[in-house]
């Protein structure tokens, strides 16, 4: 199966969206609005973003996301620093304490991440990983040269 570019990045946020989805739908943390954990769970994904992103993402209101933020914070697990070209917001960042507590909800969801990664074999798995290695370098790398 030939695919250019576009179908290729096309199905990649296909297969995160629907991961999310099953994730969203298999941990009830999730499931129930705990808005922590979605919160949690969004920034380990995404990295360092803008508080006006998270909430479009999160789909709250600014309000909210602030009063949701505030708590994350004081906990240790986020932090928020002003954006460095929009003096109107801030980035919000997880610590190393909000890393681990996303990962430690993360791994308590039924499973999930075995489900998504059933479908390969252990050299695929390893092929994948490298992969999506090689794209978060090379993200990380384009995020250096833009600030």
């Amino acid at each position: 199966m030939s695919m250019d570019d576009r179908e290729l990045v096309e199905l990649f946020h296909d297969v995160a969206r629907i991961s999310h989805q099953r994730e969203v739908r298999n941990n009830d943390a999730l499931a129930h609005g705990s808005g922590q954990s979605r919160c949690l769970l969004t920034l380990s994904g995404l990295g360092p973003v803008s508080q006006r992103r998270l909430a479009a993402i999160l789909g709250i209101r600014s309000a909210s996301l602030s009063e949701l933020l505030g708590k994350m914070e004081t906990r240790g697990w986020i932090v928020r620093t002003p954006h460095p070209e929009d003096g109107r917001t801030y980035m919000v960042a997880l610590t190393e304490e909000g890393k681990a507590e996303a990962m430690r909800r993360r791994s308590a969801d039924n499973g999930a991440s075995g489900e998504l990664l059933a479908a390969l074999t252990k050299p695929q798995r390893e092929q994948f990983g490298e992969i999506l290695a090689a794209i978060k370098r090379h993200y990380q790398e384009l995020d250096r040269h833009d600030h």
